[in-house]
């Protein structure tokens, strides 16, 4: 393992995917998503997309697993249920295109969404969007089971947006997007498994990171305890506009 870490990457390359992975899981932690749109990103500095994506994936998997089970009472059933189908449709048409199309003019209009959105989130008002759950969570599931199967993560905007629609509270907004998160990146690992992306490097890449993700996620619940309704939904509309930024900076 030793070995290919040190084809893979240096000393100080490891120790700044270190530094991203806790900061990505501590949003995550915090949040309930996040992860995936701050550190890859970061991590595709100084590793390769291709090694990046199943890592991402692993980790994200460990991570919603866990939140999931701990916080399983919270969890909205109803509405991951309405994504389940849309969303294996999209997982399908973006591993397709993963291997056939440059995501680039994708991830660029993704972005531009993104920070409209968050903007609008932040703006001053009192209404609540309801968007009608018969024609939104098929938009969700299939937007976010593409566009997470193509740039390695990077949907939880989308699933954020169908989410605020139930107009969940912070416990089980953070649970049910802990659940979504979990079987969006089972299928996707499975996905990617079947394109030969997880090799060695992958699961050195993995087993490396993984403690620092798990710090991330503590430090993450020790935030989520401590932040007030309105300050929650400050700190996923301001997340969602630099994780917007970061992509449009790519």
């Amino acid at each position: 393992m030793i070995e290919t870490l040190q084809s893979t990457a240096g000393a100080w390359q490891l120790a700044w995917c270190a530094l991203v992975v806790v900061a990505a899981y501590t949003l995550r932690g915090a949040t309930g998503f996040g992860a995936g749109v701050v550190a890859i990103p970061l991590l595709v500095l100084v590793l390769p997309l291709r090694a990046v994506i199943p890592v991402i994936t692993t980790l994200g998997i460990v991570a919603s697993f866990g939140q999931t089970v701990r916080e399983f009472r919270h969890v909205e059933w109803r509405g991951v249920r309405g994504l389940l189908l849309p969303t294996v449709a999209g997982a399908a048409a973006g591993l397709w295109l993963f291997k056939a199309l440059h995501p680039e003019l994708l991830r660029k209009a993704l972005a531009l969404f993104i920070i409209v959105y968050a903007l609008w989130t932040l703006a001053p008002r009192k209404a609540v969007l309801h968007a009608p759950r018969a024609w939104l969570a098929p938009l969700a599931g299939g937007g976010g089971g593409l566009l997470s199967t193509l740039f390695g993560g990077m949907a939880g905007p989308i699933f954020v947006i169908y989410l605020n629609a139930l107009d969940l509270d912070k416990a089980r907004f953070r649970a049910t997007m802990s659940a979504i998160l979990f079987l969006l990146a089972l299928l996707r690992a499975g996905g990617y498994g079947g394109l030969g992306f997880y090799d060695a490097r992958a699961v050195a890449l993995s087993a490396l990171l993984l403690p620092a993700m798990l710090i991330g996620m503590v430090l993450g619940e020790r935030v989520h305890h401590g932040m007030p309704e309105m300050t929650f939904k400050r700190v996923v509309a301001l997340l969602l506009a630099a994780s917007g930024v970061a992509l449009l900076l790519k």
